[in-house]
């Protein structure tokens, strides 16, 4: 892994030297931001099984993204700094960042989050960009978790071809940057500790001719897990700024060879012989330029929708039942409304609030199951001279309850999809200085 770092900041350092040598687009179309957080959290477990957490956190992150040199070359890098400014004596998990000897002594984040090559080719065959090294990637299927104080990332290479109407999309992943910890990249691994050869994702999106968009993944974690959706997305405009969006999403997962933990994880997974969950997800929404209303179905089938990639992976899922946990038990079946506004009608637009409640009551293995959340998000984005700060605080209330039947289950799941209760106070501030 030393020499794959080795190898990529050197070109990084060449590609710099090359930019500075007067390629315009190279200097003139990057943008170079400085961000500095902080992030209080205050959570409990609302006398259920979850964690409790006291934190008050900072850290500061710089990005600089390049234009192109000779319309071919650019790159990305990003460097994070994150301390503790206090951890409560009650907490008993800490996730902005890593415990030490203890939950209230945390290591410090020291980083690079983005070290990353680029190349374009362009023609009337469409745009081609290829790249590789280390930074944040987003799929349906996985991304690197961007929720906290630092970013989680990957290790690996890409390709991206757009034309017209269509987008293809290729990424080959060797390892993985957690947003806890420090360090280049760890090998990916199962929950044995076996080593996960590489993670690899595919996507496709199309513009259909009469308006609609079609999303299709695949990924596969080798010898260990596979995973596809395909998701069709349609928009009605009502005219005057009103819209009804539509989408239908139909995925999978399942167990994709002997790395897989068929006799279980004690304490997260249940034994199988085999793992095959599968899903349907249908949404629909009204919006307007202020506001916005809706409503999401959710049905499982098969086993629990609830397996990550490798297991520091933070867990992903294409559908509107991945929450603040996954609403991902067998059988069990999820209806959320959503609701969301600016304050635009008060004269303060950089005011929003996003609310939704979602519930289900049957999960196959449990007596007396229910699974609710309900959650509401606050931001105030500052204007004028004040531009770039940004204040969030988020309430979410999770609760899951069930018991095993002793028959389909003999012990409940810790998973995501399993037996968790999470309350959380969350408070975000962010300021962004754009060079």
């Amino acid at each position: 892994m030393r020499n794959v770092r080795c190898k990529y900041l050197g070109g990084i350092a060449g590609c710099l030297l090359a930019g500075s040598a007067g390629a315009d687009g190279f200097i003139d179309d990057s943008l170079t931001t400085l961000r500095y957080s902080q992030f209080y959290w205050k959570e409990n477990d609302g006398g259920g099984v979850g964690p409790t957490r006291d934190e008050w956190v900072q850290g500061a992150q710089f990005s600089f993204s390049s234009g192109w040199y000779a319309d071919v070359l650019g790159m990305d890098y990003s460097y994070g700094l994150a301390d503790d400014l206090n951890i409560g004596s009650d907490a008993n998990s800490i996730t902005n960042l890593e415990a030490d000897d203890s939950v209230q002594s945390p290591h410090g984040l020291a980083k690079p989050i983005e070290a990353y090559l680029r190349s374009h080719l362009k023609g009337d065959a469409g745009d081609l960009v290829l790249g590789g090294g280390k930074k944040v990637r987003r799929y349906a299927q996985y991304f690197d978790d961007a929720t906290r104080i630092l970013p989680a990332a990957t290790l690996g290479a890409d390709a991206d071809y757009r034309q017209d109407g269509l987008n293809l999309r290729y990424s080959h992943i060797k390892a993985f940057s957690p947003r806890n910890e420090n360090g280049w990249g760890d090998d990916l691994t199962n929950f044995r500790g076996e080593t996960i050869d590489n993670l690899q994702l595919f996507a496709l999106g199309y513009q259909l001719p009469f308006g609609s968009r079609l999303l299709a993944e695949y990924a596969e974690s080798k010898d260990y897990l596979r995973a596809a959706s395909l998701k069709v997305e349609h928009s009605i405009d009502l005219g005057v700024g009103r819209l009804l969006d539509f989408y239908v999403t139909n995925g999978m997962q399942q167990d994709a060879g002997d790395l897989f933990e068929f006799n279980g994880v004690p304490g997260i997974y249940r034994a199988e012989t085999s793992h095959d969950a599968r899903y349907i997800d249908l949404s629909a929404k009204y919006k307007t330029a202020n506001y916005y209303l809706g409503m999401t179905y959710n049905k499982v089938r098969g086993d629990d929708f609830d397996r990550v990639f490798f297991s520091k992976d933070h867990g992903a899922w294409n559908s509107s039942a991945k929450l603040f946990y996954f609403f991902g038990a067998e059988d069990e079946e999820m209806f959320k409304l959503m609701g969301g506004t600016n304050f635009s009608a008060i004269g303060v637009p950089q005011l929003r609030l996003d609310v939704h409640y979602a519930f289900s009551d049957h999960a196959a293995g449990y007596d007396g199951f229910s699974r609710r959340e309900f959650q509401s998000l606050f931001q105030y984005n500052f204007d004028g001279l004040l531009r770039g700060l940004s204040l969030v605080w988020l309430h979410n209330e999770f609760h899951t309850k069930g018991q095993p039947d002793g028959i389909e289950r003999a012990a409940a799941s810790r998973g995501p999809a399993g037996i968790i209760t999470h309350n959380a106070e969350r408070f975000y501030l962010n300021y962004v200085y754009t060079f």
